[in-house]
């Protein structure tokens, strides 16, 4: 894996059209469209992948999986491990179903050993609300040292937070540390899930939580028809703005455990110590 030195935090300021990479499709980027995702996922933890020439094809999203590896299993995912994420299909426990916010979290947290790699591929955008929302877990583990100093560190142990959903619990780290390099395994309480976080880290927990839902640490935008969306699901937390009813909207869902050919050029994750002031 390339190093994770080179990932940065980011917040509200960062431009959209700087992570943007344009492709004629997804399962034939050149050389240089390839180099140019990894630069934008290297740097800050994802890329938005516009094809030209399929845009919206279920065929050319299910393309990525020579380069990113095994898709993740889901609950709701059909037999290619694509899952529909819509306002049409709302399912009991599954927040991304409805027409509500749908919080930022990290995919998998429910389980052990939860996908490396996210992709979300727009089909059709709402016209109105349906942002997509992504935010830095590194620029808030950063945030975190520096309001609780010689404390952040208990969010790393292993029984930190336990969450339950649809009769699934997982008691883990906010914060895991490997080899120097830190991830991020979180959900925020969205009235689906039950959160727990142990009780001497429920002040950091709710400040992780008030980082998260802060405007100015937040990126917000739309994707566009045929927009691919990828990010490292240990350093990027994502999530969606209310969609208003009556407003139709359809993305796929097709994670991966970041074991293709591609994978090993990518940064996962990011450096454990907090950068110096």
């Amino acid at each position: 894996m390339a190093s994770a030195d080179l990932r940065r935090p980011f917040g509200s300021g960062l431009s959209l059209a700087a992570q943007t990479v344009r492709v004629g499709s997804l399962s034939c980027m050149s050389t240089a469209q390839e180099r140019e995702m990894l630069s934008a996922f290297n740097r800050y933890g994802f890329a938005v992948l516009r094809s030209t020439e399929r845009a919206g094809s279920r065929q050319d999203l299910l393309g990525l999986r020579w380069r990113f590896g095994t898709p993740a299993p889901h609950p709701r995912a059909d037999d290619d491990g694509i899952v529909p994420i819509t306002p049409a299909e709302p399912v009991d426990g599954f927040p991304g179903s409805t027409r509500s916010e749908h919080l930022l979290h990290t995919d998998g947290a429910f389980r052990d050993r939860p996908e490396a790699l996210i992709t979300l591929q727009c089909v059709r955008p709402a016209a109105r609300g349906g942002l997509s929302v992504l935010a830095s877990a590194q620029a808030a583990r950063q945030h975190l040292a520096r309001h609780f100093p010689g404390r952040w560190q208990a969010l790393t142990e292993p029984d930190a937070l336990t969450i339950t959903r649809t009769g699934r619990t997982s008691t883990q780290p906010l914060f895991r540390h490997r080899g120097g390099v830190c991830g991020l395994k979180f959900r925020m309480p969205d009235g689906m899930s039950r959160v727990v976080p142990r009780p001497d880290v429920r002040d950091q927990f709710a400040e992780l939580c008030r980082f998260f839902a802060a405007p100015a640490n937040r990126l917000a935008f739309k994707l566009a028809p045929g927009d691919v969306l990828i990010a490292d699901n240990s350093a990027v937390v994502h999530g969606r703005t209310t969609i208003p009813a009556g407003e139709p909207r359809m993305l796929r869902r097709l994670n991966f455990d970041a074991t293709g050919p591609t994978c090993a050029r990518m940064v996962f994750g990011f450096p454990a110590a907090p950068a110096a002031r």
